[in-house]
């Protein structure tokens, strides 16, 4: 595959101008200059395809990733003729969640190859079977750009972007005596505050031994952690993701992308808890799952990394499953919430995820709470 260049057009143009010149005048040094001009185009594109001819690329990179992370791509360019060398590569890599990227080889010798780098900051989530590799080169002359595309098996699986929302944050804090008097919270250990001398009475698994080891090596007595108070927090979740809207609000695929960051950074921040989650999407036919290790957050992952909107979600599909479960009801949408939170209004403990809040140029005040 070629294609002429601005100064390929030149050269060319300026061929056919001298040899149109040449046979009008009967000029034969016109003439004899428009076809070396046309020779020059020839061999220039002759040997800029011939450049191309039988290059290979080899890759290795990580199978599985994070949108907004840096990667790292080892590549190999093989050239396996025997006697051309080959000059002026520049490699292009295409691949999931928008991987486009690229470096550049100056030469790669004959019956040799030459190892290149690529660092890649992949924006969205994605997932595939193989990336494509671009070769071009504008060699020799700059006339014509030649190149070759070449797909290399290689899965990636890129996982969504990770936000967690700031209603998930707030909800410790905003719950009362009452409800923290609930069967469905228990207790759990506050934050590390700093280490304090041992009272009669304090339990063992408090004790730092390493550092009552040092302490009292150095003449000094046993040491404890001393804890923040206890928070307290849902023994369990139920995250609902849906698609539904009413009064003809707008569909916007990047909120759809902003959805799936919002429920992956709530369901990961809910695990760093170890809070049980019960994850139930239109997109998975409302096909629960229940998150309670890394293998079943593992699968989630993969999940939304190759996750498609459902464009046929009904209002009593999501008044169903909010039926279906009790307690602590999280309830994540692409759609503004002002088009469908009327259907939690019934539902005690739930907690709507606003994703408008996230919208370019908005600043994250307030929450929107069923």
């Amino acid at each position: 595959m070629s294609r002429i260049e601005t100064r390929g057009s030149v050269v060319i143009g300026a061929a056919v101008a001298l040899a149109a010149a040449g046979l009008l005048r009967v000029d034969g040094v016109l003439i004899a200059l428009g076809l070396a001009a046309a020779i020059l185009a020839g061999l220039a594109w002759a040997v800029g395809r011939w450049n191309l001819r039988r290059i290979d690329v080899a890759l290795e990179g990580p199978p599985v990733a994070q949108a907004g992370e840096e990667l790292r791509f080892a590549i190999r360019v093989t050239n396996p003729r025997r006697l051309i060398d080959a000059f002026a590569l520049r490699l292009q890599l295409i691949g999931p969640g928008g991987l486009d990227e690229s470096c550049s080889l100056p030469w790669v010798a004959a019956g040799s190859d030459a190892a290149g780098e690529v660092r890649a900051v992949i924006p969205d989530r994605g997932a595939g079977d193989s990336v494509e590799a671009r070769i071009t080169s504008i060699f020799p002359c700059g006339l014509f750009r030649f190149e070759r595309r070449l797909r290399i098996p290689h899965g990636m699986l890129i996982l969504p972007r990770p936000v967690v929302p700031p209603e998930l944050l707030e909800g410790a804090g905003s719950r009362n005596a009452g409800d923290r008097r609930r069967p469905g919270y228990r207790e759990t250990m506050g934050e590390l505050r700093g280490l304090r001398d041992y009272r009669p009475g304090d339990p063992a698994k408090l004790i730092a031994w390493p550092s009552s080891l040092r302490s009292t090596a150095q003449g000094g007595g046993v040491l404890v952690r001393e804890m923040d108070p206890p928070g307290f927090q849902p023994e369990r979740v139920v995250l609902i993701f849906h698609s539904y809207g009413a009064d003809g609000a707008l569909i916007r695929p990047d909120r759809f992308e902003r959805a799936v960051s919002l429920a992956w950074g709530s369901v990961r921040h809910l695990q760093s808890k170890r809070v049980p989650v019960v994850w139930i999407a239109d997109f998975e036919e409302w096909v629960p799952r229940e998150i309670d290790g890394r293998t079943a957050l593992g699968q989630l992952g993969e999940a939304l990394a190759r996750a498609k909107r459902s464009k046929g979600t009904e209002a009593h599909e999501v008044e169903a499953r909010l039926a279906d479960f009790r307690g602590e009801v999280l309830l994540v949408s692409d759609m503004p919430p002002s088009s469908w939170c009327r259907l939690t209004a019934e539902v005690p403990g739930s907690k709507v995820i606003d994703v408008t809040r996230y919208e370019k140029g908005l600043s994250l005040k307030g929450g929107t709470h069923a």
